[in-house]
């Protein structure tokens, strides 16, 4: 769509001549162990530490208690706007102690398993040539903000930090057998890495998102759902601003994508990849259809993609949703669009930190 938008995403030749400007050094945040327990009387933990090579072994016991998750409390359902409401665009959030770069430190994954039958050899789902996915293992803002989701239905995704205690994911990762059984949970765990994590790990307390055509069905355009933390997490990691996706940003190779796909690092360590370009959007009431041929796979879902903009912000402008045919070309979609601005706008507002 054309929008009238005042900031827009920084050019590759921009993000260089702009680095000493944004980038910074910071400090590593203290390492974050939560756990929530059940248990008949008030929990007595007892703490002990041991030296192990090059690092501690921290070991916590609580008798009498049983590591759980945090039921959620409360699921909203709200009707899709009918006309126009609120900003286009909203900041990010980057803590003042916080290290933040433009370009991620990065590790190759291990050589992916080639599947081989008698028609010939079979590949993921949604990978494109070149295939541009690394591991990502930088700790850095903003590419800490984006982490695990996983739900009582036994489903897992990528997430992102967008306020203070707010996660935006996709819409069809809403646990809907757990809530039709009366008792549900959805845990995100930002820049988790095969079990760790500095910023540990919050259940969800409220779901909200739009109206879907059922449980089984969801509209792409508007495939995006806001989870609110128990824990404000966004207040000690950061968190992503956000956009509504113009035409003229169409081909322009400026938009990073982190996530936890099954194909990279088994769905438990985060992959990155950058420099990817959008083809094309259509409008979906006021949601938003993105293509993108970035590479995804299952587990990517939820996940953002993400620019720095010309005001310093880095903000997403839609999360990943699926794979498509449009028009016989085979993409994948992003959920975007002024519904996915206003549902992040409406969830700060209703629930600061």
């Amino acid at each position: 769509m054309r929008y009238e938008l005042k900031h827009r995403p920084l050019t590759p030749e921009e993000l260089r001549d702009r680095a000493p400007e944004i980038e910074r050094e910071g400090r590593e945040p203290p390492a974050q162990l939560t756990s929530f327990v059940t248990g008949a009387e008030t929990p007595r933990p007892k703490v002990a530490v041991h030296r192990t090579g090059d690092g501690w072994l921290v070991d916590v016991e609580v008798n009498g208690a049983k590591v759980a998750h945090r039921a959620g409390r409360s699921e909203e359902t709200i009707p899709r706007p009918s006309h126009r409401r609120g900003p286009l665009q909203l900041d990010g959030f980057v803590p003042a102690h916080a290290a933040v770069r433009l370009t991620p430190e990065t590790a190759m994954p291990a050589p992916r398993k080639r599947l081989i039958g008698k028609k010939g050899e079979f590949t993921p789902l949604g990978v494109f040539p070149p295939d541009g996915r690394t591991l990502l293992t930088d700790k850095s803002y903003p590419w800490r903000c984006t982490g695990l989701v996983t739900t009582s239905d036994g489903e897992a995704g990528s997430g992102v930090l967008v306020g203070d205690r707010l996660v935006l994911t996709a819409h069809h990762l809403r646990p809907s057998v757990s809530i039709g059984n009366g008792s549900w949970w959805v845990s995100f765990a930002p820049e988790y890495d095969n079990g760790n994590g500095a910023f540990g790990a919050s259940d969800v307390s409220d779901l909200r998102h739009y109206d879907a055509e059922s449980d089984d069905d969801y509209r792409v355009g508007h495939d995006y759902m806001l989870c609110r933390l128990f824990e404000p997490i966004g207040v000690h990691c950061g968190y992503l601003g956000s956009t509504v996706f113009a035409d003229s940003w169409r081909g322009q190779q400026v938009w990073a994508n982190v996530g936890y796909p099954k194909d990279v690092g088994g769905g438990q360590r985060p992959a990155v990849q950058w420099g990817q370009s959008m083809e094309d959007d259509y409008e979906d009431d006021n949601g938003q259809i993105i293509e993108t041929e970035a590479s995804l796979n299952h587990g990517n879902s939820g996940g953002p993609f993400f620019s720095t903009f010309d005001d310093g912000n880095t903000r997403l402008c839609g999360v990943v949703s699926g794979e498509g045919s449009f028009d016989g070309d085979v993409d994948n979609a992003l959920a975007s669009g002024e519904d996915m601005v206003a549902l992040i706008d409406g969830g700060r507002a209703d629930w600061p930190a």
